[in-house]
């Protein structure tokens, strides 16, 4: 494979978001179920690696295909973040690529849910085909919940969900009230950021063949924008739900709170307005998470170190859209 097949590879991951959406949650997860315990490693982590594979490579490579042949990607609408990954766009991987890195993926993540489950127990089963199934039809026909108003992020708030409980599953904890309102917390924060993500995408996604309506199209920027604020601020209720009973959950509000601040000052429509709130509602996301996840668990300290160095090398990866100034 050559560099910038490798290149693509890496992008096609979207490290950013999956920061946000299953390394946070997989973490807080395990937190909250290894506070006062041992923490089990090597499950941690064989979790966070099924996340990575589950999230940022099935989910990710079947959406831009499908995203890529329906025209929504190839638009040439000045987006940043969203319009997907570009790597075709670009021609670091093609179709053929994404679906050979797609077979790939899939082998490991089968792999090594089997050697969780044979671990830990068939317990886990439910949680693996949960992750996959929704990772596959957000996208893949005849679901294709990405293109159906609220189907998509019902399917992304439940894996979510399905994401936090199954961590706490995982290290032999109980979910109970605390890891249920943990749970909608992070899902609810989540969806509210993909929201503001697919705003730039708007028209992208009305001249996509099929028509891509999501919750957005269907609504429209301004009711939009109000239905992103309540899914923040539904994160924010479950999230001090959570700390009213563990304080150490504080962070999670706090910095929920922070987020909520950065959708309110979003302007929806405004490239650089979006991109902005975006990023910083991304940001807020994976510091409460991480914040509240060290402080119940000291060790784990370590995924915040671990968060900022794929940053940064995402930051040096990145190529800039085709067509852009820089490009």
């Amino acid at each position: 494979m050559n560099q910038r097949a490798l290149q693509g590879v890496w992008l096609e991951v979207r490290v950013i978001p999956v920061l946000l959406w299953s390394f946070s949650a997989l973490t807080l997860g395990t937190a909250v179920a290894a506070h006062g315990h041992e923490l089990r490693v090597g499950y941690y982590l064989g979790a966070v690696a099924l996340g990575v594979l589950i999230q940022g490579i099935l989910a990710h490579t079947v959406n831009e295909i499908v995203d890529w042949r329906s025209g929504t990607d190839a638009d040439p609408s000045p987006r940043v973040i969203s319009g997907g990954s570009k790597v075709i766009r670009n021609g670091l991987l093609g179709t053929r690529g994404l679906w050979m890195l797609f077979a790939v993926a899939l082998a490991l993540t089968v792999a090594l849910g089997l050697g969780l489950i044979l671990r830990r127990g068939a317990v886990m089963l439910p949680f693996g085909l949960a992750g996959m199934a929704g990772a596959l039809v957000y996208s893949l026909p005849p679901v294709r919940g990405a293109y159906r108003p609220f189907v998509g992020e019902a399917i992304a708030f439940g894996c979510l969900v399905t994401c936090v409980i199954g961590a706490i599953v995982l290290q032999g904890g109980r979910v109970g009230a605390l890891g249920t309102a943990t749970a909608v917390a992070v899902a609810a924060y989540a969806v509210s950021m993909l929201m503001v993500h697919h705003d730039l995408d708007r028209d992208a996604d009305l001249a996509a063949r099929p028509p891509k309506v999501t919750t957005i199209v269907r609504l429209g920027r301004a009711r939009g924008h109000l239905y992103a604020v309540a899914w923040c601020c539904a994160a924010i209720a479950a999230a001090l739900a959570a700390a009213l009973q563990e304080p150490r959950l504080v962070p999670l509000a706090v910095a929920y709170a922070a987020g909520l601040a950065a959708h309110l000052r979003c302007r929806p429509g405004d490239v650089e307005s979006v991109t902005r709130a975006e990023l910083a509602i991304i940001l807020c996301g994976v510091s409460g998470a991480l914040a509240a996840s060290a402080l119940l668990v000291p060790g784990l300290a370590v995924t915040a170190v671990a968060a900022a160095a794929v940053v940064a090398v995402e930051l040096r990866v990145a190529v800039p859209p085709a067509g852009s100034p820089a490009a």
